[in-house]
């Protein structure tokens, strides 16, 4: 084991630059595959792009300012990767890299705490393939994850003692989404429990709890709708703690959450403090925002910070217990590589030939987009529309069924499907092959041709040029 110590950082140096690599590879060919959406990389690469260009950054796919939706101050920071490669693929292949790197951070804040190389390479490796981050590259693109990075450097720099580096990593993460401040307040959860770091934790939460709450206000003000994440809180106490595992997302959240360190964050009250202050504003609430409870989104990769922060209290304990941290350690890695066989967390994607499969309508489209004019505005189904966001306007298609007079007046008849859109798009983009997911198309493929055939039947829609299954529609204004 002595001899293997020094070769800790080149180990944790190959191992990240292979996990960039997979992380990469998983975030593109999801994409190339159609299986990425307007929600949220449709609309955070329209938001970038206009950046890019100087233009104002309305959102056409939610119907308002970017920052009426999020206050994501970040966003123009990534404008200039489009100097580079004028290609949304490259936000998400940062994503993948920027999550990746920040395993160093973890891996030099248990050396700080004066844990051999190698636990502080198990440690960051568990980090780094934590479930939340996994299913956060395998989500589309999302700034909260370079919230993440940011954190857990931070929580570096604070330890070390680096205070410049400090102040500018805490402002670039308190900038870059309005709950990034609940993710400084549960840091502080954490460093309460470490007497040295007391009084700045108490800082920590507090001045964590308000700036979110300020951000949220100027979301809400920016809005035409108000903070639309705002949450019901139940009166009842009682019934706000049961809320908190009271469905199986929710119970799957905290399993995969502490079993992603074999349990060890249990031995720690801050990290325990910590993932119940975090998961307090989706679970706390009233299951209104189902989307939000669910472990296989990007909303649960900050937990990995906490977790990881907690393992390496519990270890510091088992230390003081004479119970050697590398022992503890391997036995973690090897639990944690059991739980991905197990769970088939994301990062099995890439050994299943499927993924790497494409079908004949991905096909259809790809060679239908570059009949697309350029500069115009056009309405897309969900999975189509981060392929067409460079532009500044780009509306979501929703399937919808009419009823009453509504759909006398569209269908002549009672009832009938039709495809909703906002604006006034020059083009429709679709694809009517019938294998695709309701997930792509937000209704089933039957219902989806339905409505297109009734838009054609009444004189709303005219083809334009068509790849088999793939269509561009023109919008007839009357």
């Amino acid at each position: 084991m002595k001899r293997l110590e020094k070769f800790a950082p080149k180990i944790l140096a190959v191992w990240i630059t292979l996990l960039s690599i997979f992380y990469s590879l998983l975030s593109l060919i999801r994409h190339n595959n159609f299986q990425s959406g307007a929600f949220d990389l449709g609309i955070f690469d329209q938001a970038i792009w206009q950046y890019a260009h100087f233009l104002y950054p309305y959102n056409t796919i939610k119907e308002r300012f970017i920052l009426g939706d999020h206050l994501t101050l970040t966003l123009p920071l990534f404008a200039p990767l489009f100097w580079v490669w004028d290609d949304v693929r490259i936000l998400l292949v940062t994503q993948a890299v920027w999550i990746t790197l920040s395993t160093i951070a973890i891996y030099k804040i248990a050396r700080l705490r004066k844990f051999s190389g190698l636990v502080a390479l198990g440690v960051s490796i568990v980090y780094s393939i934590f479930y939340g981050i996994q299913f956060g590259v395998y989500f589309d693109w999302h700034p909260v994850i370079f919230g993440v990075g940011l954190l857990v450097w931070l929580a570096y720099f604070f330890e070390a003692k680096k205070w410049k580096l400090f102040w500018v990593t805490l402002i670039l993460m308190l900038l870059t989404q309005e709950n990034m401040g609940i993710g400084l307040a549960s840091l502080g959860c954490i460093y309460f429990f470490q007497k040295q770091y007391r009084k700045k934790a108490v800082l920590f939460f507090v001045g964590g709890i308000l700036v979110s709450l300020l951000s949220v206000y100027i979301v809400s003000k920016l809005s035409p709708v108000g903070y639309q994440y705002q949450p019901k809180i139940a009166s009842n106490p009682i019934t706000v703690i049961q809320q908190f595992y009271d469905i199986h997302d929710k119970q799957l959240v905290w399993l995969y959450t502490f079993s992603g360190f074999a349990f060890l964050p249990l031995l720690s009250p801050g990290s325990i403090l910590a993932v119940i202050l975090d998961l307090s504003q989706y679970f706390a609430a009233a299951n209104e925002f189902g989307h939000m409870l669910t472990p296989y989104l990007h909303l649960r990769a900050i937990l990995a910070v906490f977790v990881a922060l907690g393992t390496l209290d519990a270890l510091k304990l088992l230390k003081k217990w004479r119970i050697n941290p590398l022992y503890v350690t391997l036995v973690l890695v090897l639990f944690v590589l059991m739980q991905q066989y197990a769970f088939h967390f994301p990062l099995d994607k890439l050994s299943k030939r499927i993924y790497w499969q494409s079908t004949p309508w991905m096909a259809d489209i790809n060679a239908l987009l570059p009949s697309v004019p350029k500069d115009v505005p056009v309405a897309a189904t969900q999975h189509i529309v981060p392929h067409l966001s460079h532009r500044n306007e780009i509306y979501l298609i929703w399937p919808r069924q009419k009823t009453g007079k509504e759909a006398e007046k569209l269908c002549h008849k009672e009832t009938c499907w039709w495809l909703d859109f906002a604006g006034k798009p020059k083009y429709l983009v679709v694809d009517l092959d019938n294998t695709q997911w309701i997930t792509q198309l937000l209704e089933s493929p039957a219902n989806f041709q339905m409505a297109v055939t009734n838009m054609i039947h009444a004189g709303k829609i005219k083809e334009y040029k068509r790849v088999n299954t793939a269509y561009i529609y023109t919008v007839i204004e009357k």
